[in-house]
């Protein structure tokens, strides 16, 4: 009788230990964000609302490897980045829910960026890839992609590497599209490689290179050129003909409480607001240099071209994400010549 009252104990306090040691829904949401302004957004968000939001804020690289690693046991309820076709491969991978709430107010842009079944909001765009030189070393920059294959500019182009650098990958595809798609834009990528392009890590590793001339022009994303030529004059940004729309967008863990899923819409349309779409353009670093999708929104930074002298395409985001995997692997091996 002893033996089976110490026995019955043992398992009560099993039973008790793994109670106490279970993981309980957490309060409020946790944000993985990609972008600069993610933590600031959150900031205000809990201070007006009491909903509390835990940021993580993670390079857009590291954020998707993270979220395709935990795959469908999420501790992440909202995620904040820049590239509708990683937001699309996330969803081929099941990984996402569906039907989240339409933004107000959207432009006709801002409509033709949204997910066909409500995967992700589209909450500004970039450009995928943008030209910035210094011309003390480079009269005449490049002016459209096919120009970055002409001698003039062996060995002068950088870039970042696409396995590394998230919003990379929207360029890549870009160039890939315009040389006749996948793979028959293998050969204009081949001949880039001919012509000397280097590939460094991501943004600041490519400007770096810029800076001490290594290069002479780098292709980065819109908001990175943009942000690092306010703060460095001297150097040139050019828009490329034609240039590849890159959408931020935000995407919502499958799965969520029904109390999670009413906050994390009122986190979409909070940031959505002119008000904190204004402390995006304050807090976010170049990230604050996107374009908005709302027509009641502020106006774009100082220094952003008009859209309407910009020759602009888009991608299909279902169709490359679903390709991300397969160039990236090919790209890499195709540079480094294994």
């Amino acid at each position: 009788m002893r033996k089976i009252i110490a026995a019955a104990f043992a398992i009560f306090i099993a039973a008790v230990a793994a109670f106490m040691l279970w993981p309980a829904s957490s309060p409020g949401l946790v944000l993985y964000s990609g972008l600069d302004y993610g933590p600031a957004v959150a900031a205000a968000f809990t201070k007006e609302t009491g909903i509390k939001v835990v940021t993580v804020r993670l390079a857009t690289g590291s954020l998707l490897a993270r979220i395709a690693a935990q795959g469908h046991h999420p501790d992440w309820d909202l995620a904040w980045f820049d590239g509708a076709t990683a937001a699309a491969a996330l969803d081929d991978a099941g990984l996402l829910a569906h039907h989240l709430p339409t933004p107000q107010n959207l432009t006709p842009t801002g409509q033709s960026l949204c997910s066909a079944n409500g995967a992700y909001i589209p909450t500004g765009f970039t450009l995928a890839g943008v030209f910035i030189s210094s011309p003390a070393r480079l009269a005449v920059p490049p002016a459209a992609w096919a120009d970055l294959a002409a001698p003039a500019y062996h060995g002068q182009i950088g870039m970042n590497d696409p396995s590394i650098s998230g919003p990379t990958y929207p360029m890549l595809a870009g160039m890939l599209k315009q040389a006749g798609g996948w793979p028959q834009g293998q050969g204009f990528i081949a001949a880039l490689k001919a012509n000397g392009l280097q590939v460094f890590d991501k943004n600041d590793a490519t400007l770096a290179a810029l800076q001490s001339q290594t290069i002479s022009a780098a292709i980065v994303q819109s908001s990175a050129a943009l942000f690092f030529a306010a703060h460095h004059p001297g150097y040139r940004v050019t828009i490329p003909v034609p240039a590849y729309m890159l959408p931020n967008v935000m995407v919502e863990a499958k799965g969520l409480s029904a109390r999670k899923q009413a906050e994390a819409a009122r986190f979409m349309a909070f940031l959505m607001r002119p008000d904190i779409q204004k402390l995006r353009q304050a807090q976010g670093e170049a990230d604050g240099y996107y374009w908005p999708v709302t027509s009641n929104a502020p106006a774009p930074l100082p220094g952003m071209p008009a859209l309407s002298t910009l020759s602009i395409a888009t991608l299909n985001p279902v169709r490359w994400g679903r390709l991300e995997g397969t160039i990236n692997v090919w790209f890499g091996k195709m540079m480094s010549g294994t």
